[in-house]
């Protein structure tokens, strides 16, 4: 085969790779341009998604839309994305801030709402429900739409309540003779007992310190025996300066150590900088020690080469070694004194470091302690709200991952205002306080039990079946029946009614919750001192 006849050869398989090249990469043209037909009409379209909430996204948007139906150079467009991508980044901050304003506001408003006099049972019960729907931030405005119109309604029915509890009072009151209108009066000027009770009940949340919360104890107790106005406003005022007392001390207390941290830090850092510039200048003094060593022993090795006699060698060496010995004792003293330097200043920052752990440990100690008042009840040492919050969340993580006979009992104690109204808020907090250990003591011992707020109580069981979970609460509510409560004299009978339920696959804790809730206002709308069950 002659060398035209390989040329031609190679010459028809390049012109085949050729023509595939050439059919590949039209395939991948008209590949190209199908996605591009696909994709620019939808971004096209969704581009008008935002229309309406920045002029000058919209305009952007417009701009970047010419640019893609023209098929303009892709600098172009990529320089429009980069203005465009710029304005979702600041809208999505203020975006952010707007939903965090909406969110504290509604809770604003509902807590208003629920601090309102004379609401119906019902619409407390919706607005509890409502409130704890929103405790968590939404992802997007849009989600608060209907919890806004659900909030909406129920102002609208509070407020038509209050126009004809308002009217018939006016009408009442137009009736009665002027002594009891004078009674009326005088009533006003007190401060009610619902307020003063919330009151009382966040001062039980508080977590202050040892002495600022005996001092609270002490305000309190004032507070829950004086219901004249002027005499409330002066406890008010004295909690006030308690609680800025113990904040300004934990204040100075975090800003000590803090200084002392810095102080520390700044004293480690500087000893280490020390040390490295001292260590820098040991090791060039040491260089210099150990150069002119190594030049006396050469010298000895050379005077011995060059000598002459036995009596000249002797003397030479005896000269070069004593010489040699002085830099020898020369070099061991400055280690020495290096080796000592260095050991001060490592003793120092560690006395500085050891100085700064035990105050972190006694800081560390403090936070657990305050950790743990936060998720504890102050009246009833029982978990508290935000406890049982995390511990449901919790299980009910586990329940679906792994389900097993998870129950809700929500209880609450039947004709509780009775007992403040007539017997005073120290009987109402004596009596929270028997209850509540009664529950504990009585409970299974995997249950987990915490005051929900007010006079309710919510105890949590794991692998509890509905009959010995049924068996158990009546057990209970028949114990707390029996217990001897005696206020002024007289014998008072205190009963409970108690919700519950078991989870299923498709709860959540507010699906959970609602249907244990409304298990115990069945009890109570049936005649109270009784377990209802729901599925």
């Amino acid at each position: 085969m002659n060398t035209k006849t390989v040329a031609a050869d190679q010459i028809k398989i390049l012109e085949k790779k050729l023509k595939a090249t050439i059919e590949s990469r039209g395939a991948l043209e008209e590949d190209f341009s199908h996605q591009s037909n696909l994709f620019i009409p939808f971004i096209s379209k969704l581009s008008l998604v935002p229309k309406g909430i920045n002029l000058e996204l919209d305009n952007r948007l417009a701009q970047l839309r010419v640019l893609l139906h023209k098929s303009a150079p892709i600098s172009e467009i990529e320089l429009k994305i980069a203005q465009i991508t710029k304005l979702l980044q600041r809208h999505a901050v203020a975006n952010e801030k707007n939903i965090t304003q909406l969110h504290e506001q509604f809770n604003i408003a509902g807590k208003n709402l629920q601090n309102t006099k004379g609401l119906s049972d019902d619409i407390r019960r919706k607005l509890r429900t409502l409130l704890k729907e929103t405790e968590s931030t939404k992802d997007n405005i849009t989600l608060y739409i209907p919890l806004l119109n659900q909030l909406i309604e129920l102002y609208d029915i509070s407020l038509h309540s209050n126009d004809v509890t308002s009217q018939e009072k006016s009408s009442s009151e137009s009736q009665l003779p002027m002594d009891a209108a004078q009674s009326t009066e005088d009533r006003n000027s007190d401060i009610s007992n619902e307020l003063i009770e919330q009151i009382s009940a966040c001062l039980s949340r508080l977590n202050l310190s040892s002495q600022h919360t005996k001092e609270l104890l002490t305000i309190k107790k004032k507070l829950l025996n004086d219901t004249n106005q002027g005499a409330v406003l002066k406890h008010f005022i004295e909690i006030f300066d308690v609680i800025v007392a113990d904040y300004q001390y934990e204040r100075k207390s975090a800003k000590k150590f803090f200084n002392t941290l810095n102080d520390t830090l700044t004293t480690v850092q500087n000893a280490v900088k020390k040390t490295l510039s001292k260590s820098s200048e040991s090791q060039s003094t040491n260089n210099t020690i150990t150069d002119k060593l190594q030049s006396q022993l050469v010298e000895l090795g050379n005077t011995t080469e060059s000598a002459v006699s036995l009596e000249g060698v002797k003397v030479n060496i005896h000269s070069k070694l004593k010489s040699i010995t002085a830099t020898l004792d020369t070099k061991g003293k400055f280690e020495q004194l290096s080796h000592k330097e260095l050991t001060s200043q490592l003793n120092q920052m560690a006395e500085k470091v050891k100085n700064l752990e035990e105050q972190s440990a006694g800081l560390s100690k403090k936070l657990s302690e305050q950790k743990r008042k936060s998720m504890q009840d102050a009246l009833t040492k029982l978990n508290n709200r935000a406890s049982f919050d995390e511990y449901f969340s919790k299980e009910m993580v586990r329940f679906h991952y792994e389900p097993f006979d998870l129950s809700l009992a929500v209880i609450d104690i039947d004709d509780f205002k009775h007992i403040n109204d007539n017997y005073g808020h120290t009987a109402g907090d004596k009596t929270l306080q028997v209850i509540a250990n009664t529950l504990q003591n009585e409970v299974s011992n995997d249950a987990f039990v915490a005051r929900y707020g007010g006079e309710e109580f919510v105890i949590i069981y794991s692998n509890q079946q509905e009959t010995a979970l049924i068996g158990e609460l009546e057990r209970i509510n028949k114990k707390v029946a029996r217990l001897p409560f005696k206020f002024k004299s007289n014998r008072v009978s205190i009963t409970l009614s108690i919700g519950v339920t078991h989870i299923n696959k498709n709860d959540n804790i507010h699906t959970a919750f609602e249907r244990a809730d409304k298990a115990m206002y069945q009890a109570k709308s049936q005649g109270k001192n009784q377990v209802i069950y729901l599925k």
